[in-house]
């Protein structure tokens, strides 16, 4: 990642973010009074995803298929199609393409855009997923969100209660969220299935965040606890203290793409004023 592939939002009243051509991916959101709201890991490989801010993953979630883990989306080259500040809101649209460098991976055409809006107290983002090929194709997709917490096993997620969930820490077991609130103790790494269009973050000694997704059926809450931080050469051993995976997530069931169509799913980060 090189200077020039940064693009930096801010409005008239301070508030910022910082994103990256390389991955199509917020790097950080910074509000005027309350701080850096996202987590991005310092170590970082050249050549590699950056741990951190919102990766974008496409057209494959995790290792669920046969490309690299969470697909090439986030390791590709992405052009800025638009950027504005009006009205105290600053966008932009960031676009990638299918290219022969793509089709040499997944041999199918598409256009995805990622809208990035920067409001006084909240961060949105839209995926547009556009088929542009001739057949119908499959594809899962997350907007893998590091919320940046001052102590995670502080912090609570509320709103998953009854929810179905995959327990990849349990060889991917089929469960039932039975508590009022999820608290992290170590690692966590689960797929809820049909997942609210609100979530609730609680972290004292930080403002609330609201999670809210539309079009995307999934949530992810990842964590990898101490052992596998320490194992994860570009995440600091003791990082996982202060970060949390929300993820607004296309992973049970895979969107099956007609050509000519466009699906979209987007997630707001909104925080609470007391």
């Amino acid at each position: 990642m090189q200077a020039a592939d940064l693009i930096a939002l801010e409005t008239p009243e301070g508030h910022r973010a910082q994103l990256s051509l390389w991955g199509g991916q917020v790097l950080s959101w910074a509000h005027a009074v309350h701080g850096e709201q996202l987590y991005c890991s310092p170590l970082r490989q050249p050549g590699q995803a950056t741990r951190g801010g919102v990766p974008v993953c496409f057209p494959q979630f995790a290792s669920r298929g046969p490309l690299a883990k969470h697909g090439f989306a986030r390791t590709s080259m992405w052009q800025l199609e638009h950027r504005s500040c009006e009205g105290g809101v600053a966008r932009a649209r960031l676009g990638l393409l299918s290219s022969d460098e793509t089709r040499a991976l997944w041999p199918h055409g598409f256009a995805l855009t990622l809208d990035v809006t920067l409001s006084p107290a909240s961060l949105t983002l839209t995926l547009s997923v556009e088929n542009t090929g001739r057949e119908p194709w499959p594809f899962t997709a997350a907007l893998h969100t590091y919320v940046q917490l001052a102590d995670v096993a502080r912090a609570s997620l509320h709103g998953l209660e009854g929810l179905t969930y995959e327990d990849a820490c349990r060889g991917n077991d089929v469960a039932t969220e039975r508590h009022a609130h999820l608290s992290i103790d170590g690692e966590v790494d689960r797929v809820y299935r049909d997942a609210p269009a609100r979530l609730l973050l609680q972290r004292p000694g930080q403002r609330s965040l609201e999670v809210h997704q539309s079009g995307f059926a999934d949530t992810v809450v990842w964590n990898p606890g101490p052992a596998k931080a320490a194992a994860l050469a570009d995440l600091p051993d003791t990082d996982w203290q202060h970060m949390l995976c929300i993820e607004a997530a296309q992973v049970a069931h895979p969107v099956i793409l007609a050509p000519g169509t466009q699906w979209l799913g987007q997630q707001r980060l909104a925080l609470i004023e007391p």
